[in-house]
């Protein structure tokens, strides 16, 4: 895997956002179940980022274990940090290339990934690693976020296009969308392949001789008002805020020949206006997306 490939797009600030509300406890039991896991099994995480789902799959499968992988070594620290802080003892994380996995063949009775295969430029490769490691009879799973340009996302009160919920809403919708497809279609990094979309994923099992595939898939939902969620609610806000306006600024500071200053400086402006509204009517401020599970026997 080449160093253009080591880090995810995202911050890990922003994967933890995203992750803890896909991620609740009262899903535990169901995604154990589309990922097919059991308590005692030994299980890969390919892709594991800062720990937004080893943990988490590790308390409901203890006295099995998990161990998570990643390229990226900043994200490993940060998530053996905080799995020890939240005294999770049966998961530990390694530094590890997804196409040449640091495990002896048949050593895991599952392997999965979630988003994990999404930023390879050659996710086939990394697939069957993850089989070559993946014992007989064992599960193989894959899981992408099928949502934004590439599948299903609901935006909250901006699905009520007749409407205009703040002055420039809907300029700045059109702006966002423009420079997010512009950058997704202008080399970042060298990450990803325009061949492989989240579907593309998913697809990937059966073409490697995986049996029994089961599909399903699950929503979540972002919302700072929401209770649940108690304290943390206005800093959601205001990290994602923050997040989206470091990306727009980074953009201007990088060579994006598909975007042009004055949008960008327009897209800040609407942004900042974005987020005032919304600290004012929180009630609006929500959104909703799906992710699916892919999930097969090894037979041999």
């Amino acid at each position: 895997m080449s160093d253009n490939e080591a880090r995810w797009i995202q911050s890990a600030e922003s994967l933890e956002w995203s992750r803890h509300i896909r991620f609740r406890p009262e899903m535990r039991p169901i995604l154990l179940n589309y990922f097919g896991l059991a308590p005692g099994m030994e299980v890969l995480e390919v892709g594991c980022g800062p720990d937004t789902m080893a943990s988490y799959l590790a308390e409901g499968i203890n006295p099995g274990h998990v161990i998570g992988l990643d390229l990226d070594e900043e994200f490993i620290h940060r998530a053996r940090t905080k799995a020890e802080e939240k005294s999770v003892s049966n998961v530990s994380f390694v530094v590890g290339d997804a196409y040449q996995l640091p495990f002896k063949n048949e050593a895991f009775d599952a392997v999965i990934s979630y988003t994990g295969m999404g930023i390879l430029s050659t996710p086939e490769v990394a697939v069957k690693e993850m089989l070559r490691v993946c014992r007989s009879r064992g599960t193989m799973s894959i899981a992408e976020a099928v949502t934004g340009r590439f599948g299903i996302n609901f935006p909250g009160i901006d699905s009520i296009t007749d409407e205009e919920p703040f002055p420039g809403a809907k300029r700045y919708y059109e702006v966002i969308e423009r420079i997010q497809h512009a950058a997704s279609i202008a080399p970042i990094s060298g990450v990803g392949s325009k061949s492989w979309p989240p579907q593309a994923m998913l697809a990937l099992l059966g073409k490697l001789g995986i049996t029994k595939i089961r599909f399903n898939a699950w929503g979540y939902g972002l919302a700072p008002d929401d209770e649940r969620v108690n304290a943390e609610r206005q800093q959601f806000r205001q990290t994602w805020y923050r997040l989206q306006r470091e990306w727009l600024e980074g953009l201007g500071d990088s060579y994006q020949p598909n975007i042009s200053h004055e949008e960008l400086t327009e897209a800040i402006n609407l942004a900042d206006a974005h987020f005032n509204w919304l600290t004012k009517n929180a009630a609006y401020d929500w959104e909703a997306g799906v992710s699916v599970i892919a999930s097969g026997i090894k037979e041999t």
